[in-house]
């Protein structure tokens, strides 16, 4: 009977040490947090670097160097700071102190591959750089190019150490995308795509926090990722004429300025002010994206407030009627309200250019645009413009990292549990996009493959389903061939505005991330002026049981297709149509579910979007709601 007695207990006792896991160490867990932190950082640096060539900013700029940096170009090289500041003087400035009026410089950094060096004191990044550069009825120019940086801490901050430039296409805006096939030079991957998902390097650090401040810095950078989701949700919801959900995001005693328009108050301001861009919703052929680029994120030490200042690069206009460009800096100031929601208190607008799609920014028009009927503002705004060709954004701005000091001094902020987890998905789930656009860029379709898990699955446009990383791979080669890269041609695939939801699995445990991600396709051409396409991704992402992140599966919605000349105004839905494989094509194809969105490209058509997330101040669910999905490989 004892012996049964002491048996028994002995099973009780072995079994949940068995089950229970380890504590986490607190050396790992602060090197986890110290390089979350980096990897926020690093892309606030670069973000900074670019929102100051807007405003012409060149020491400023320099002082982001170390002082044995490298520029690095095809055909040469600058090194040191003195250097390189000379040169961006004389190339972004025409050689003036400043941002001189008449002179657009809007350099815009998208799409980053961020990996940190094992012991987390160096990283490297791709980003792809969109420029948009001019002098007002003189010229008016493209560049597009992939860079490569890299950074290097030095004590409490991080610094470019190298920057590498790979052209891929430059000119005219009245000539189009075009590049020199015979001297394009492609950059070359620093990640492999196990790198891209497993983005905390291994590592202890040399000196270990205590939990309760792992807890709450952890929980800052959650807090970091949720207000710049509600930044890009206002950018999502503009697109599609969903007023009411943009007015959700708003405070009822919010406020609304453009510098040099006008002042609206509160949520009904709000609707008055969006008359501008038209009627709620979006009519058949009407173009209104509004895309929401370089975000830099400062969030107070408590948790309570945050400011957000993002570049809003703007498509609008109608199908075979007018189409205009417009930019304009966007600073918001957002305050979680008692139920923790991130909700907008202001939003101050400075319009930079707006300009016909016919013309381009060589003839730019007012930058603000006029106040419809029922839309005034509450307060005119006498502040004077900062607008392209007049004058430029001269307002300065500091480097001020990411955390700015607590709203009330020695205020901590709300504990979040698994804040660490939750904070790393954002930047996790951010990375396989973008390297997964990269790798599409270079028709590199083994790495495409591999960011997938075994059983992920994937949407082909006008196809299908496919599923299973084999298949996936298999799949992109029957649909682009196995030749690699074409001279002639390229598809410069830029994915940006992120949006990501953080889930963990009750029945596994298995952490989970869907993100919605912005397609901005600029496809450049050796012998004519290019095309363009634009979409939605929907994104799965899983954690494994070493810590890295894959792709469980992938939605893509295309909303329009046109050539470069006349662009969303001259879509031609025949262009899409030649897209569309044959049933001898269908049949080399191993689906393994339909298509679940729109069938090919709808534009000027108009078709719901998917979200795969609810209002986040609201809760108001959208016309089409994606849920996670589960896909067997057949």
């Amino acid at each position: 009977m004892l012996r049964a007695l002491l048996a028994l207990f002995a099973l009780l006792v072995a079994v949940p040490l068995a089950a229970q896991p380890a504590p986490p160490d607190p050396a790992v867990e602060t090197a986890r947090l110290e390089d979350l932190a980096a990897i926020r950082q690093i892309k606030h640096l670069q973000a900074h670097w670019g929102h100051l060539a807007l405003r012409g900013q060149w020491q400023a700029m320099a002082d982001l160097l170390t002082d044995d940096a490298v520029l690095t170009f095809p055909h040469g090289e600058l090194a040191g700071r003195a250097d390189i500041l000379a040169d961006l003087r004389e190339t972004q400035g025409g050689g003036a102190d400043g941002l001189q009026p008449g002179r657009l410089n809007l350099h815009l950094w998208i799409s980053p591959v961020i990996t940190l060096a094992p012991d987390g004191q160096s990283a490297t990044g791709r980003w792809q750089e969109l420029a948009l550069t001019g002098t007002v009825r003189q010229e008016a120019d493209w560049a597009g190019g992939t860079w490569v940086v890299h950074y290097l801490k030095q004590g409490d901050h991080w610094r470019i150490s190298a920057m590498g430039y790979f052209l891929q296409f430059e000119g005219p805006y009245a000539e189009g995308w075009r590049h020199d096939a015979a001297n394009l030079y492609r950059a070359p991957f620093h990640f492999t795509p196990q790198e891209a998902g497993a983005i905390l390097p291994q590592r202890r650090a040399a000196a270990a926090l205590p939990a309760e401040q792992i807890a709450a810095e952890a929980s800052l950078l959650y807090e970091h990722g949720r207000a710049q989701n509600l930044t890009n949700a206002f950018g999502y919801y503009l697109d599609r004429g969903m007023y009411d959900d943009v007015a959700d995001l708003f405070y009822a005693d919010a406020r609304l300025v453009v510098q040099g328009g006008g002042t609206w108050l509160g949520q009904d301001g709000v609707r008055r002010f969006l008359a501008q861009f038209g009627a709620p919703g979006l009519d058949p052929g009407e173009m209104n994206d509004h895309l929401q680029l370089m975000p830099k994120v400062i969030m107070s030490r408590d948790g309570t407030v945050a400011s957000v200042s993002a570049v809003e690069l703007a498509m609008a206009g109608q199908h075979e009627g007018a189409g205009y460009w417009s930019a304009t800096l966007n600073h918001f100031v957002l305050m979680r309200d008692a139920e923790g929601r991130w909700r907008i208190a202001s939003l101050y607008r400075i319009p930079i250019m707006r300009s016909t799609v016919a013309d381009g920014w060589v003839q730019p028009l007012p930058a603000i645009t006029a106040i419809p009927a029922g839309g005034a503002p509450d307060r005119d705004q006498p502040q004077r413009s900062m607008s392209y060709p007049e004058a430029s954004v001269t307002q300065p701005i500091s480097e001020l990292g990411i955390f700015a000091p607590a709203v009330v001094a020695g205020a901590a902020p709300e504990v979040v549990p698994d804040a660490l987890t939750r904070a790393e998905a954002f930047d996790a789930a951010e990375n396989l996009g973008n390297a997964y656009g990269a790798y599409i860029n270079a028709f590199a379709w083994d790495d495409m493959a591999a960011l997938f898990a075994r059983d992920g699955w994937r949407e082909l446009p006008f196809i299908g389903v496919v599923a299973g990383r084999q298949h996936i791979r298999d799949a992109a080669r029957v649909r682009y061939g196995d030749a690699g890269p074409s001279n002639a041609f390229q598809a410069v695939h830029m994915l940006t505005q992120p949006y990501v939801t953080v889930s963990q699995e009750e029945a596994t445990g298995e952490w989970r991330a869907q993100m919605r991600t912005r397609l901005v396709q600029m496809n450049s051409s050796a012998s004519g002026p290019g095309s363009w396409m634009a979409g939605v991704y929907e994104w799965q992402v899983q954690r494994d049981a070493n810590g890295a992140w894959a792709f469980a599966g992938m939605d893509l919605d295309y909303t329009w297709m046109a050539p470069y000349a006349g662009a969303w105004t001259a879509a031609d839905p025949a262009l899409a149509a030649a897209l569309q494989p044959t049933a001898e094509q269908m049949a080399r194809y191993r689906l393994a579910a339909p298509i679940r969105g729109a069938a090919g490209v709808p534009f000027p058509a108009i078709e719901a979007l998917p979200f795969h997330y609810a209002n986040p101040v609201s809760g108001r669910p959208p016309e089409r709601r994606v849920e996670w999905t589960e896909i067997t490989p057949r």
